[in-house]
């Protein structure tokens, strides 16, 4: 079974340029996913961008990694490569809206 761990949030469209190659929003996700195989239980981690903004003018930006265990994903949770920390602590010169975390389990 896994579990998939997932950070959301938005950005503006004027801040898009942030996630052009070699941008710091860019570079920062990039980073994670280098470094996040270094875990224990680690499958796989993906970016991802709304193709369309929201009625607010915001696009949608998703970071999941996906891990073999409950337990591997807790202690992912809880270490220095935590998603929601290494984008906070970079500071990417993008703006970054309220971050949204999630857990799932995948059912099937």
């Amino acid at each position: 079974m896994a579990y998939i761990y997932s950070i959301s949030f938005d950005i503006g469209l004027d801040k898009m340029d942030g996630l052009k190659v070699g941008a710091s929003l860019e570079l920062t996700l990039s980073y994670l996913r280098a470094l996040l195989p270094s875990e224990a239980g680690f499958v796989s981690a993906r970016a991802m961008a709304a193709v369309k903004p929201d009625k607010g003018g915001k696009i949608g930006l998703m970071f999941q990694s996906v891990w073999e265990h409950w337990e591997d994903l807790l202690a992912h949770r809880d270490s220095s490569l935590a998603e929601e920390k290494i984008l906070r602590e970079s500071q990417p010169h993008v703006e970054l809206g309220e971050m949204r975390v999630c857990v799932y389990e995948e059912v099937a």
